[in-house]
């Protein structure tokens, strides 16, 4: 297990570098700071292997540049703020590029995208993590966040979605899932169900993941801005089982929800696989009904269905604010969202004043027009110079 005494991750100084040109990404990343009112952007510099420079991107409403690097090496020297890792490359490439980053001393966690990297490799990755002390979050993960603070990547998806499910400031559950579709779910239920996620991870769907859920559970645990700790296990594995037997020792005295998806796989007449490489269970312990049924022998609270999965986390949660455990905050005012411009105007949401007015030709539609005739059709008819300077001169 990493160093689960330094519980926090991420906070709201946190940045990161990026492997891969992932647009897309860095811009939400971007967004998800401005939602949170950062000061300083979350992503300190991007590597792509391809081509260095600078990247414009928007910070707001304005528009800034984030350093571009060919290499690792290059980056961490232009950034040793920088303690976050977040791993785009292929599966063919994700275990050399992350095996770098785990050797730089600046580094601290590393968040692996790909799928499909061989089991020996992720398993590898994990045991030179655990000697240094650092932490991986994947493989096959959306990654995760600390509402308020600092997202990875993708996780949480929109800027409207983020406001949505109230990640732009800390509420008072953590949880840790390893589907990261799943956990925007989890975000959703969560900000309906309390005063919201304080963080989130997906630890990833393959069968060996860089931290388990028992790893983040700790950390959780630990941290006195923690009050509830929900778990979404799922069919296939045992790691579930390591926090089934904290609780049942008592290591772990803050209420836990938990629940375990696949329990419909009972009905089918043979061994099938949900979705993950990890999603299979082997075994009866490895079934989901049977997790579910370890965790509430445990002392865990665990739902009929996972219907009724934010009912209970709402009931532990109102007993909390009854008890004094939590104090409920006044809800701050989200920030107004910005939208880009060529968003807005195939919206029909804005207008803007032309710049210069031409009245001899057109150049709105999919064709050029003279005049109001088509130029393919002044090349069809011949018009020759002279026509052409009729209609473009004299109007005819």
């Amino acid at each position: 297990m990493p160093d689960s005494n330094n519980y926090s991750l991420f906070d709201r100084s946190t940045q990161a570098l990026v492997y891969g040109f992932q647009a897309n990404a860095v811009q939400r990343m971007l967004d998800f700071d401005y939602a949170c009112r950062r000061e300083t952007p979350s992503v300190a510099a991007i590597i792509n292997p391809t081509r260095s420079g600078l990247h414009k991107c928007f910070w707001g409403t304005e528009e800034i540049f984030i350093s571009m690097y060919r290499t690792t090496a290059e980056a961490v020297a232009g950034h040793p703020q920088a303690d976050v890792f977040i791993n785009f490359a292929s599966f063919r490439s994700a275990y050399a590029t992350s095996l770098e980053a785990l050797e730089a001393e600046t580094i601290r966690t590393i968040a692996i995208i790909a799928e499909g990297i061989p089991e020996r490799d992720a398993r590898r990755l994990a045991a030179v993590a655990k000697a240094k002390r650092k932490w991986i979050i994947g493989p096959a993960t959306v990654g995760g966040l600390a509402a308020g603070a600092f997202k990875i990547g993708n996780t949480g998806g929109t800027l409207e979605n983020i406001l949505e499910s109230k990640l732009h400031r800390a509420g008072s559950v953590a949880y840790v899932s390893k589907s990261g579709g799943m956990s925007n779910e989890i975000n959703n239920i969560i900000s309906r169900s309390s005063d919201g996620v304080y963080e989130g991870i997906a630890i990833g769907g393959d069968l060996y993941p860089g931290s388990t859920y028992i790893d983040h559970v700790m950390r959780f645990q630990q941290n006195p801005a923690v009050k509830i700790i929900v778990i979404l296990g799922e069919i296939g594995g045992a790691d579930e089982y390591a926090v089934v037997d904290a609780v049942r020792e008592g290591k772990i005295d803050k209420p836990v929800v938990a629940w375990n998806i696949g329990s419909c796989s009972r009905i089918f007449p043979a061994e099938i696989q949900f979705g993950h490489a990890g999603a299979r269970a082997g075994s009866a312990r490895e079934r989901a009904e049977i997790k579910n049924k370890a965790f509430r022998d445990a002392g865990a609270i665990v739902p009929v269905s996972f219907d009724d999965f934010g009912d209970k986390i709402k009931e532990v949660y109102n007993a909390l604010v009854k008890s004094g455990t939590i104090v409920v905050k006044p809800e701050p005012q989200a920030p107004p969202i910005p939208q880009n411009y060529d968003t807005a105007l195939r919206a029909g949401t804005i207008r803007r004043s032309t710049n210069f007015v031409c009245t001899i030709s057109d150049e709105r539609g999919e064709e050029l027009h003279y005049c109001g005739v088509p130029i393919s059709g002044i090349i069809e008819q011949d018009y020759g110079i002279g026509g052409v300077i009729g209609l473009l001169w004299f109007k005819r």
